[in-house]
């Protein structure tokens, strides 16, 4: 039997068209921008809750777009971004970035470390492509399964972050429900190798990252984020993703990064700057 492979090029060509998708969101106003979900926050003193929401199935991004900023989804005011408050390094950083997708690609040039070494695309990324998530809740702990990898997350409930965690991808996380419609999901202890997005922000080792899942009533998840880097910006700043209920089945496809497939995508349609996606056969 052979199996439908998706390559990560094959995927930036489709997330290419998500500048159109998040184009066609309004962007938040000043006083949305100013609620205080956006803001970093330890874990509350008692971590239980009344209610747990069902968070269960697999659920799509709408509106994926190109960039982490909650007020630039589509990445067209990079470094420019009204929400984001750079230091000089980090401002330098994005701007010498080459992104393969959105409005500043140049995909033959692209610095993309997702592209070239095959690494995670990691925390808030994820989300940038339309691959689908299943949450799995229980007592101990809520696992996240990323179709686009595939990769999984553990969120550790009524836990606590070690004091000195390894940088990893992926980081280490808590969560905690909140308001009873609400998972919390805390990390830190990331590394600085991969991409915020799809425009190349940057992250340091002190990155904190904060994400909000919430249950809305018309039974959609609305993803408030938070990204808390002092190594990289002088002030928080937030990102917003929607969900909606997928009935299409989960890995319906392998999602993998195989520097071979990537490869060989550059050498049928990269060199002539044809950024169409391409399915390869295993």
């Amino acid at each position: 039997m052979r199996v439908r492979v998706k390559s990560v090029f094959a995927l930036a060509a489709m997330v290419a068209l998500s500048a159109v998708i998040a184009a066609q969101q309004p962007a938040p106003s000043d006083a949305d921008l100013a609620q205080p979900n956006f803001l970093p926050i330890g874990p509350p003193a008692d971590l239980k809750s009344s209610k747990v929401p069902d968070l269960s199935g697999d659920w799509s991004v709408a509106g994926i777009g190109q960039s982490l900023s909650a007020a630039d989804p589509g990445g067209r005011m990079r470094g420019k971004e009204p929400d984001i408050a750079y230091k000089p390094w980090a401002l330098a950083s994005t701007l010498a970035q080459v992104p393969p997708t959105g409005p500043d690609a140049n995909f033959e040039r692209n610095t993309d470390p997702a592209i070239h070494y095959c690494e995670p695309l990691g925390l808030g990324r994820i989300y940038m492509y339309p691959g689908k998530t299943r949450f799995i809740q229980t007592t101990e702990a809520v696992y996240m399964l990323h179709e686009i990898g595939p990769v999984y997350r553990v969120i550790w409930l009524n836990a606590k972050h070690p004091e000195d965690p390894d940088p990893q991808y992926w980081g280490h996380s808590i969560g905690w429900y909140e308001n009873d419609d609400t998972l919390v999901i805390d990390t830190v202890g990331v590394n600085d190798r991969s991409w915020l997005d799809q425009i190349g922000h940057p992250r340091t080792e002190k990155f904190h990252f904060i994400e909000r899942y919430k249950r809305m009533a018309d039974g959609t998840i609305q993803l408030d984020m938070t990204v808390d880097d002092p190594g990289a910006y002088t002030k928080p700043w937030p990102g917003k993703r929607n969900f909606r209920k997928s009935e299409t089945g989960f890995l319906r496809y392998q999602w993998v990064c195989s520097v071979r497939d990537n490869n060989a995508h550059y050498d049928k349609v990269g060199k002539s700057g044809n950024t169409g996606s391409t399915t390869f056969q295993k």
